[in-house]
């Protein structure tokens, strides 16, 4: 299989870290966490907690949130992805209800607005808009995952080993994943962990799927659901493979084929035997075609043709 790569966006000189103590994320209580965020509205993207993501901004209003969020030293932040990723200045009906607080690491300021690295802490549900203007700002219920029954502990543990191998498949069929990626989930031991970071990775799946695993909080339908895209997805990459094996095996069939052909026109030609015999045979095919004679009959018909094009005229057949 050849190498594949992915481009990485290195941060500009303008890209500003922000201090260390904003990459402590390790909040050991729930009481640590705020119940009312800024809420940043997202086209077609869902962070999920606990993974690291790019998010380019562009709109006004969320700008302004972001910079004022900043200002204040509240690196915690609100998302939530959008119904419809056309409106162009959505309320709180037009995001969905389950999102991530996440915490921003990195900012940079571009020429269409600015670009953040965050980190997702904890799943919430919005509860109240406590502000609509000039942004949202929401009061939030952290959700929090839900413990493993000891009943389920083999089961969920092979639910783990089915998906990363089916990760591992994908990642072999896919162009737009790199090679290295089949070693993405080889550390990862938290079920949980892992669930998110498929569902994050996969790169058919829409906005809308993602969103889907966001909302499931029962680990085991969790993971269910994500082996279902991901069963789909692997059947549709195999099928568009062998259907590329078989094209490029029909092409060559064909391409030898008329290599031969010519050839062979090329000796005729040579020997003197070939226009007359060729224009014969080529008038015998049109009549062929034009006769809608029955499936079977048309096959032997293009057989004896075939055979009969082959024959070298300066040697008798005889039966």
């Amino acid at each position: 299989m050849s190498s594949r790569k992915t481009n990485i966006p290195k941060l500009s000189e303008k890209e500003m870290a922000l201090p260390d103590e904003a990459m402590d994320l390790n909040f050991n209580s729930e009481m640590e966490l705020p119940r009312e965020v800024n809420l940043l509205p997202l086209r077609e993207v869902v962070i999920f907690p606990a993974l690291v993501a790019p998010l380019g901004i562009g709109r006004e209003s969320s700008v302004q949130l972001v910079h004022e969020s900043l200002k204040d030293g509240n690196r915690i932040i609100g998302v939530a992805c959008m119904k419809d990723p056309s409106i162009d200045q959505p309320g709180l009906e037009d995001v969905y209800q389950i999102g991530s607080l996440v915490a921003v690491r990195v900012m940079s300021q571009v020429t269409e607005g600015i670009r953040l690295m965050v980190q997702g802490i904890k799943r919430f549900k919005i509860v109240k808009v406590i502000k609509k203007e000039p942004y949202l700002r929401v009061r939030i219920r952290i959700l929090q995952e839900p413990k493993i029954p000891i009943s389920q502990t083999m089961e969920i543990e092979a639910l783990k080993r089915n998906i990363s191998q089916m990760f591992q498949r994908i990642v072999q069929l896919s162009p737009d994943l790199p090679d290295e990626m089949q070693g993405l989930t080889a550390n990862v031991t938290d079920p949980y962990a892992l669930t998110d970071l498929i569902a994050a990775q996969m790169p058919r799946l829409s906005y809308q799927e993602r969103q889907e695993i966001l909302e499931i909080l029962p680990l085991k339908p969790r993971m269910h659901r994500l082996m279902e895209l991901l069963a789909r997805e692997m059947q549709v990459m195999e099928l568009g493979n062998r259907l590329q094996s078989e094209v490029a095996q029909e092409m060559g069939k064909t391409q030898r084929e008329y290599y031969l052909r010519e050839h062979m026109r090329q000796i005729q030609k040579e020997l003197g035997e070939g226009d007359d015999r060729s224009q014969d045979i080529d008038e015998l095919r049109e009549q062929i075609n034009a006769s809608g004679m029955p499936e079977e009959a048309r096959k032997e018909a293009d057989r004896e043709l075939e055979r009969l094009s082959r024959m070298n005229p300066a040697v008798p057949e005889y039966n």
